[in-house]
C-alpha cells in the first residue's frame, strides 16, 4: 500500500524536525510526504526543504495564512496526493518505525482507522487513552458530546472512501477541535468501516500542557524523548506496560520493563509474534 503522509504546519518551526525523521525512518518505505505550510514563516520552508533535497519523497506545500487552522489547505494536498491511504501527523509528535506498517494492516481492511493515542503527560508518566471506534457507543460520543479518543497522529484513512465524504477537511466551528470536526464527517458518512489497534505506535506531546515552556524547552524535551524511544527495547516496555484504562504509567516501570526485555533478548519468531498479536 502506498501511503501520502500528510504533516500540517503553522508556528512550530524547528520541532517538525522531529516528526519529518520519524516518517522517514519507517519500515513501510512506499510513500510520499507532504508538509502542508499553513503560513508557515520561511525558516520552516527551509528545515523542509533541506530534506526534500536529501530525500525527494519529502515535498513543501506552502500556503498563505488561511482560516483556522488551514483546513481547507489539507483538502487541496489531497487532492495532489498519490497515496491509496493517508496518515496525519501532527508537527510536534513523531511516531515509532513501524506506525505504517500498522496502518496498512488496518486499512487493508478499513476505510478510516486508528492506533492508540499516547500522550507523554510530564517528565515522570504516560497514558494512553482509552476507547475503540469500532465501539459504536464510542462513536455516538465522538458525534454527539466533545469526545475525542485520538488525536491527528494517530489516524489514517483510505482516499476513495475520502472522496466519497460529501465535505473532506474545512474550517472547524470555533468550539469543535479540528480533527473531531473532521472525524465526524467520517463518522456520519454511511457505510464506512472503520479499524483500529490498540497498539501504540507513536507519542503526542500536548501543547496544552506545555504553554508555559520556551520554544527551546519544547525543543529539548522533544528531542529527548524522540532519542529515548528510538530504543526498540524502550517502545517494547511502553506496548507491555500500557493498561487498557487511560491510567497513568510511569516512565520508570516502562524503563524497568524495557530492562527485563533486553536481558532476555526475545527470538525474531517470538518478536513477530508479539506484533501479529497485537494487529489482531
Amino acid at each position: 500500500m502506498r501511503f501520502t503522509v500528510m504533516i500540517p504546519t503553522f508556528n512550530n518551526g524547528r520541532l517538525i524536525r522531529c516528526a519529518i525523521r520519524s516518517v522517514l525512518r519507517q519500515t513501510h518505505r512506499d510513500f510520499e510526504l507532504l508538509v502542508v505550510a499553513d503560513g508557515a514563516p520561511a525558516s520552516t520552508a527551509l528545515i523542509v526543504e533541506k530534506f526534500a533535497e536529501e530525500d525527494p519523497r519529502v515535498k513543501l506545500l506552502a500556503y498563505e495564512k488561511g482560516e483556522r487552522h488551514g483546513e481547507r489547505w489539507r483538502h487541496d494536498a489531497l487532492q495532489k496526493a498519490t497515496g491509496e491511504a493517508v496518515c496525519y501527523l501532527s508537527d510536534d509528535d513523531f511516531w515509532f518505525p513501524d506506525h505504517l506498517a500498522v496502518m496498512s494492516h488496518l486499512l487493508t481492511k478499513a476505510d478510516f482507522a486508528h492506533t492508540r493515542h499516547t500522550s507523554i503527560v510530564d517528565a515522570l508518566h504516560v497514558r494512553g487513552y482509552a476507547g475503540d471506534i469500532r465501539d459504536r457507543d464510542i462513536r455516538q460520543l465522538m458525534r454527539k458530546t466533545k469526545t475525542n479518543i485520538f488525536g491527528l497522529s494517530f489516524a489514517g484513512h483510505r482516499m476513495n472512501a475520502y472522496g466519497k465524504l460529501p465535505e473532506g477537511w474545512s474550517p472547524a466551528p470555533a468550539d469543535i477541535w479540528t480533527d473531531l470536526h473532521m472525524w465526524r464527517k467520517w463518522l456520519a458518512a454511511p457505510g464506512i468501516k472503520f479499524g483500529a489497534s490498540s497498539m501504540t505506535t507513536g507519542l503526542n506531546l500536548p501543547a496544552m500542557r506545555r504553554r508555559e515552556m520556551s520554544a527551546g524547552k519544547r525543543l529539548t524535551e522533544l528531542r529527548m524523548w524522540y532519542e529515548i524511544f528510538s530504543d526498540p527495547y524502550l517502545v517494547a516496555g511502553l506496548r507491555k506496560t500500557m493498561p487498557k484504562t487511560q491510567d497513568l504509567v510511569t516512565l520508570a516501570a516502562v524503563a524497568t520493563k524495557a530492562n527485563q526485555l533486553r536481558a532476555r533478548k526475545p527470538t525474531l519468531k517470538e518478536a513477530l509474534h508479539q506484533v501479529a498479536r497485537a494487529l489482531r
